[in-house]
């Protein structure tokens, strides 16, 4: 906000001078020319001038491309257009014409007044030429950067939206195979142990002396396993212990 109030008062100053020179300077030049209003179209040529090429200055700028060209035809635009400042404001005050002889009979305080009050426009035109190219210049980075950031933040919160809705998908996904994957190893433990059992029955039937830690190796358990195998057939009435012994029960 503060950049666009900043060019916007730059260029109604500069909009302003360049009227008053484009009087001064379109006058000089509708002397050379008919009919005279071609002298002043080209005045409002040279004055728009001015500011293209102070936009164009800061555009190079901002590329980082050579403005030495451009900067030299700015200020010979300029350099035209004190003259013709000068020029037109020695005939509004002497009445007449600036040449050579008549600027002998100027008095010294008023050709210094004279110069300072049209040479000293060019110059602020020149340096509010100067200020509207790099304040242009400004205001389009800063421009450029604002317009990254909607979008970067954008982007930030569809990522951030996509990472809240996909691990809830992906963790609903996750416990329903996790469940599966624990019913199914529940399932199979349940047979293997049922077969388990099975083999403990008949490998103590033949072997009634076996030893638990026998017994585990037969049925590829550990003798801990087999100890709480053994319990829960006695506990079923399907085994009982028989001296140093084991005994099936029908």
């Amino acid at each position: 906000m503060k950049a666009k109030v900043q060019i916007g008062a730059t260029i109604l100053s500069l909009l302003a001078l360049l009227t008053y020179t484009l009087v001064h300077t379109g006058g000089l030049l509708a002397r050379y020319v008919h009919p005279a209003i071609i002298g002043y179209v080209a005045a409002f040529g040279i004055e728009a001038a001015v500011v293209s090429l102070s936009l164009r200055i800061g555009e190079l700028r901002r590329t980082k491309q050579s403005t030495g060209f451009f900067l030299f035809v700015l200020i010979a635009v300029v350099v035209v257009s004190a003259v013709a400042n000068i020029a037109e404001g020695f005939t509004a005050v002497q009445d007449e014409a600036l040449t050579l002889a008549t600027v002998r009979t100027l008095d010294p305080v008023q050709a210094i007044i004279g110069l300072s009050a049209t040479g000293l426009v060019s110059l602020i035109v020149l340096a509010l030429a100067e200020i509207l190219g790099t304040d242009v210049e400004t205001a389009v980075k800063q421009a450029d950067k604002e317009r990254k950031r909607p979008t970067t933040s954008k982007t930030t919160k569809t990522e951030t939206a996509v990472s809240e809705e996909v691990p809830q998908d992906v963790e609903g996904e996750e416990m329903n195979r996790l469940e599966r994957a624990r019913a199914v190893k529940a399932e199979k433990d349940a047979i293997s142990r049922a077969e388990a059992l099975e083999l403990l029955l008949a490998f103590v039937a033949d072997n009634p002396d076996a030893s638990l830690s026998r017994i585990g190796r037969h049925i590829s358990r550990s003798k801990s396993t087999v100890a709480t195998y053994v319990q829960e057939l006695q506990d079923a009435g399907q085994l009982r212990r028989n001296g140093d012994g084991w005994q099936i029960l029908s």
